[in-house]
């Protein structure tokens, strides 16, 4: 997770190093279209991938960029824009530096102060038992992240100290460089390699997060899951996921639920499905079976003359609706069993059967 740093551009994208222009475009804007906020809205992840999407192919777009990506990979491109990509400890991190808060923007823009932006919503599963995911539960859960620095308040500073303005730049987070040609005088822009675009630096870092605001943790959370849940259902916990930069809002944590397999019940929305086995004789004269619920055991009548494969139904015995509420039925299948072996005795009495039934 901390080498995140070196993520495939192109892996983004879903395209091959040998991809033109023009298939880079498509994947890009195939894969903007389903991520999208606009559109993915409840995916917790949608704005971070289309950041993502959007960093990767701002860089793989230009000729020049891609060029020196496909030599010496994201620093390479990092030098260029004189900023040192070493000191970032994750690609989160650095599309957090290219992007701020907001949609929109250019990589590589410059200039600017310090941006307060919210941290990440982060994702995790748990898996439950069939019975809690019906009655509710609780959960712990443990979770690694990158946390807001208690020391600095996410500023990255000692206490009580400021930030003081870029000696490099001069503040204004651009160095401007001048190269002679046979076309001219040439006047460019990069972002400041010192205070790496933001005009100011930290002359006093944060002891306990050496200056990044914020630092990797464990934590160990509550949770509280409602009865009725369904695997695949998410639990939100607000606050709960990745620090914000510079002292920028906490990122929420979701809870995906996983269900495990049950030894007797398959579930099928609020209905739970089994089958019991019965002999022929059983079928035809009837019979009573204990069969068991989530709720403990229950007597299940049989009728005279039940068909294999007839379903019964056990009402009121399935899963509650979530949050509690009205619950589904047991649907028991009956499945017949022909016996292949017979003593004296049980042939004789089969024989009187068939010879009964004829003559009836």
């Amino acid at each position: 997770m901390r080498n995140e740093i070196d993520r495939d551009l192109y892996e983004i994208l879903g395209v091959g190093r040998s991809a033109s222009a023009e298939e880079i475009k498509r994947a890009y804007r195939k894969k903007a279209r389903e991520c999208h906020p606009d559109v993915a809205g409840h995916d917790p992840g949608s704005e971070y991938k289309f950041k993502e999407l959007t960093f990767a192919y701002e860089i793989l777009s230009d000729p020049d960029k891609r060029r020196d990506y496909d030599a010496f990979g994201l620093r390479g491109i990092g030098r260029d824009a004189g900023i040192d990509f070493g000191g970032f400890t994750s690609f989160s991190d650095l599309i957090d530096m290219f992007f701020g808060d907001a949609f929109g923007g250019t990589v590589f823009r410059g200039g600017g102060r310090r941006t307060r932006a919210r941290g990440r919503d982060i994702q995790t599963t748990l898996t439950i038992s069939l019975s809690e995911a019906a009655w509710g539960a609780d959960k712990q859960i443990e979770t690694e992240k990158l946390a807001q620095c208690e020391e600095c308040g996410g500023t990255g500073m000692m206490p009580g100290t400021r930030m003081s303005r870029c000696d490099t730049c001069a503040g204004s987070g651009q160095v401007r460089s001048t190269r002679q040609s046979l076309f001219g005088t040439f006047i460019s822009s990069t972002p400041c390699p010192k205070c790496k675009g933001r005009g100011e630096v930290i002359t006093e870092p944060c002891r306990q997060c050496n200056g990044g605001g914020r630092r990797w943790v464990t934590e160990t959370l509550e949770l509280k899951i409602p009865p009725g849940v369904d695997r695949g259902d998410s639990l939100r916990l607000r606050g709960k996921g990745e620090g914000g930069l510079n002292g920028g809002a906490t990122g929420d944590l979701f809870v995906v639920l996983d269900v495990e397999s049950h030894p007797v019940f398959e579930r099928d929305g609020k209905d739970l499905l089994t089958a019991v086995e019965i002999d022929m004789v059983e079928a035809a004269l009837g019979t009573e079976l204990e069969i068991k619920s989530l709720d403990g055991d229950y007597k299940l009548k049989i009728n005279p003359g039940t068909q294999p494969g007839q379903v019964l139904k056990v009402k009121g015995k399935g899963i509650p609706e979530r949050g509690g509420g009205r619950r589904g039925d047991i649907l028991v299948r009956v499945d017949v069993s022909v016996t292949s072996k017979l003593n004296s005795e049980q042939k004789r009495l089969l024989e009187q059967l068939r010879a009964a039934r004829k003559g009836k």
